[in-house]
Order: C-alpha cells, then sequence, then structure tokens
C-alpha cells in the first residue's frame, strides 16, 4: 500500500471506532442528512481521548498527569493548546489515572462515562468527551446527569 500513511493502532478496536465514528459522523451517504461539524472544543477533546487510549495502551495504565499525556498529543497537534478550551481558555479537567476500558452506555444521549470536559465552558454549555472519543457539547443544568469515569463530580460553574 505505497502512498498510504497509517497510525499505529495500539488499541484493539481503535481502527474500527475510529471507522464507526467517520460513517456517524458523515451521516451514511444519505443526501439529506445535515453533518454538524465538530467545534474546535469537541476536537480538542477528542484527541485528548485518543491519546489518553493510545498512552493507557502504552503505559499499562491512564496517564498520570499531562506531562504524561502529552507525548501522545504531538501526533494531533501542539499539547499546549490541545489542553486548553478555545471557549473559556482554561485547562480542560482530565481524569487523570482512570482505565477507559471499563465502563458501558449510559442513559444520557448513548454517551459512555466522561473522561474530559470543559471547566467552565461557556453561554451555560461545556464540552465533554467520553471514553470512546464521543465530544458532546451539553447544557450546564445536565451535567449532573452525566456519569464520570472513576465517580468523579464536576464542580458548579
Amino acid at each position: 500500500m505505497s502512498g498510504e500513511t497509517s497510525i499505529p493502532m495500539v488499541v484493539p478496536g481503535l481502527r474500527r471506532l475510529l471507522l464507526g465514528l467517520t460513517v456517524l459522523l458523515t451521516g451514511c451517504g444519505w443526501s439529506d442528512t445535515k453533518v454538524i461539524p465538530l467545534t474546535k472544543s469537541e476536537d480538542n477533546l477528542k484527541y485528548i481521548t485518543l491519546a489518553y487510549l493510545e498512552a493507557h495502551a502504552r503505559l499499562g495504565h491512564g496517564p498520570q498527569n499531562a506531562e504524561e499525556l502529552k507525548p501522545f498529543l504531538k501526533d494531533f497537534g501542539d499539547p499546549e493548546e490541545l489542553l486548553v478550551s478555545p471557549n473559556d481558555r482554561e485547562p480542560y479537567v482530565v481524569i487523570w489515572g482512570a482505565d477507559p476500558t471499563r465502563g458501558g452506555p449510559t442513559e444520557y444521549q448513548g454517551m459512555w462515562q466522561i473522561l474530559a470536559y470543559e471547566r467552565k465552558g461557556t453561554g451555560g454549555k461545556r464540552a465533554v468527551t467520553d471514553i470512546r472519543g464521543r465530544p458532546l457539547t451539553v447544557p450546564e443544568e445536565d451535567l449532573p446527569k452525566l456519569r464520570f469515569v472513576g465517580g468523579h463530580k464536576p464542580s458548579a460553574n
């Protein structure tokens, strides 16, 4: 396969997950489907989760802090920029040391346990991402409805 590049997939099933997300986000090719692009914050959170999954696979544990995650974020851009929300200009809250392979669907809009989110957000909303790397911007009042890895509880604004 000359001319093609591929990202090494250490996490089992990650390639299928990314393919599934691509199909989901492109609307399966239906012409009447409207694709809503991810916001910059949602993109950052997606990359944080993908890097977190890679770090977990290679280190044998969830990264303990931003310094342990940064080498894995370099594939997606400048780690310093990716770790700060463009909306509230605050570092994202990342639940360090968590096992992203544990968990499953929750009752909230098909989301799984939340791994990272905006500290304050803007306009009464915060961007979050689950352990699969699925980002979503949710109303502030819905935060208590979300389940977070390790039983984490977000602080109120």
